[in-house]
């Protein structure tokens, strides 16, 4: 019985492991960017000069009709911090590299902007519509001191998908993205 125990409990082990490899996803290059490094491989000199011309061309036209769009780490930097506060699906298009300590570094925590429009929405709360393309907040705690126009504010990922921070003198503000 002890054995048959053992072995039900070491095929329960085995199959989850083997769900969770196969769950895991790996990150396949486009076909056309493929293509191209397998130039590589062709030890004829016209002959891998032709393919990479007929790659890069496929990759130039694919670009052109936005079947293939390319963006340096810089540019996914830049988007990860205009879309804080934003919960977003998880498609893979912003991070999930496989490379965690680059990946931790991209991450944005907080954000950095001045005030720019401020209208009051009851209760003590604000709207804030922030410089910098940075989206238009809600306070969810009362503020005692209204903020104004050109008031720095300063927002940080807290506890549980909330967001925490100051606005001009108000510290311990709760947070929330609307726009």
């Amino acid at each position: 019985m002890a054995g048959v125990l053992r072995n039900m409990f070491m095929l329960a082990v085995a199959s989850s492991l083997a769900a969770a490899a196969s769950a895991e996803k790996t990150h396949e290059p486009p076909e056309l960017f493929r293509n191209l490094l397998n130039c590589r491989a062709i030890a004829d000199s016209a002959a891998r000069l032709a393919c990479y011309d007929q790659s890069t061309s496929a990759l130039e036209q694919a670009e052109a009709k936005k079947d293939l769009v390319v963006v340096d780490r810089k540019q996914i930097r830049e988007t990860k911090k205009s879309l804080f506060g934003f919960t977003l699906p998880k498609i893979g298009l912003f991070g999930g590299s496989g490379d965690e300590k680059a990946d931790e570094k991209d991450e944005v925590v907080e954000l950095e902007s001045s005030v720019e429009a401020v209208r009051p929405i009851g209760g003590g709360n604000f709207s804030l519509r922030l410089a910098k393309d940075a989206g238009t907040w809600e306070t969810m705690s009362t503020i005692n001191d209204a903020p104004r126009s050109g008031d720095k504010v300063r927002i940080r990922k807290a506890m549980l998908g909330s967001y925490l921070g100051q606005v001009g003198i108000n510290r311990g503000v709760r947070f929330r993205r609307v726009e």
